[in-house]
């Protein structure tokens, strides 16, 4: 596969929100009061937690579902995640009558394994992150109707994640920069190439923690790096193994790419909860880290800011209602 393979076309994304109009409405676009205030800006959030799973990975596994429902040549699913992708295939899966296997780091937060568990999705609790868990599962033999699945390299997946960014250019036709937390790269991916469709001079910017940086690194390398680890508790961001499709595709959409400290995820999670009342999980409130940082930067301009997902473990939401809120 490469870049262009990996890169929805127009009518993918046409075709991928029609499919998930059928089990979801839009999420909300709203702009936010006090975070305008806060980077003397025009300040969106497109709150994309605001889903049966909490967490815009619904879009691609609906997307991802269907096809495979459709092709009628899988009736089991493997995957790897550490939480959101799992609870959104899980969900898709049961939609669309597939089975699936989760393979799961030993340290996964536990609120995200609920929901894949509540949505039918078998769990498996193997290696120490998210990379150590996918080269665990994918050394083992599988009979030809299971089909195993890497998030980042998959193009329904994709297509999926750019319906957000076609969301948003319906909505907010002048917007003129949106970040976006970054993982693995499919969300970024994605909404860049909605966004850089509708209007080349959008800013995409993703950001990631400074504990697990490899995407950072990978587009200031300009090809595919890795990390040694990824410790950061923002499990959504917590990737060490770069996937150069995912890479090659951000470099072609990405504008800049920014990390912040755990504090600064943590601080921003706060803000979130103090002033619109939701509470997202450290890679859902990491552009508004990322903004607040940069927010000389952005004086005037049309922001959006993706919060991407909001599943939160207990002690980590005691700690932030404690400490940061």
């Amino acid at each position: 596969m490469s870049e262009i393979q990996l890169r929805p076309a127009h009518a993918d994304t046409n075709a991928a929100a029609r499919i998930i109009a059928q089990h979801v409405g839009p999420t909300p676009l709203q702009k936010e009061k006090t975070f305008s205030e806060s980077l003397n800006a025009d300040a969106f959030v497109k709150y994309e937690f605001l889903s049966p799973v909490k967490s815009f990975k619904i879009r691609g596994a609906l997307n991802l579902a269907h096809v495979l429902a459709e092709s009628k040549s899988v009736s089991r699913v493997v995957t790897v995640s550490t939480g959101n992708h799992g609870a959104a295939m899980a969900f898709a899966c049961r939609e669309y009558n597939l089975s699936l296997t989760v393979g799961v780091p030993v340290n996964c937060d536990q609120s995200k394994l609920e929901l894949i568990r509540q949505f039918g999705g078998e769990l498996e609790m193997i290696g120490r992150d998210l990379d150590e868990t996918k080269e665990l599962l994918q050394q083992r033999p599988r009979s030809p109707d299971t089909l195993f699945i890497e998030d980042g390299s998959c193009p329904e997946i994709v297509a999926g994640t750019s319906t957000i960014g076609a969301e948003i250019v319906q909505e907010l036709p002048n917007v003129e920069v949106v970040i976006v937390p970054v993982g693995n790269g499919a969300l970024i991916g994605g909404i860049g190439t909605a966004l850089k469709a509708f209007n080349p001079s959008i800013r995409v910017i993703g950001v990631q923690s400074d504990l697990a940086p490899c995407m950072t690194l990978s587009f200031e390398a300009g090809h595919a790096v890795d990390t040694e680890s990824c410790d950061t508790f923002a499990t959504g961001m917590a990737v060490r193994v770069s996937i150069p499709d995912a890479v090659d595709l951000m470099l072609s959409v990405v504008d800049e790419m920014h990390t912040v400290s755990e504090t600064d995820l943590k601080e921003a999670m706060g803000a979130f909860d103090r002033h619109t009342g939701y509470l997202p999980e450290g890679a859902g409130a990491a552009p508004l880290a990322a903004a607040l940082k940069m927010r000389a930067d952005l004086k005037n301009k049309v922001v959006c800011l993706i919060a991407s997902g909001a599943n939160v473990d207990d002690v980590l939401r005691q700690e932030i209602k404690e400490k940061f809120v």
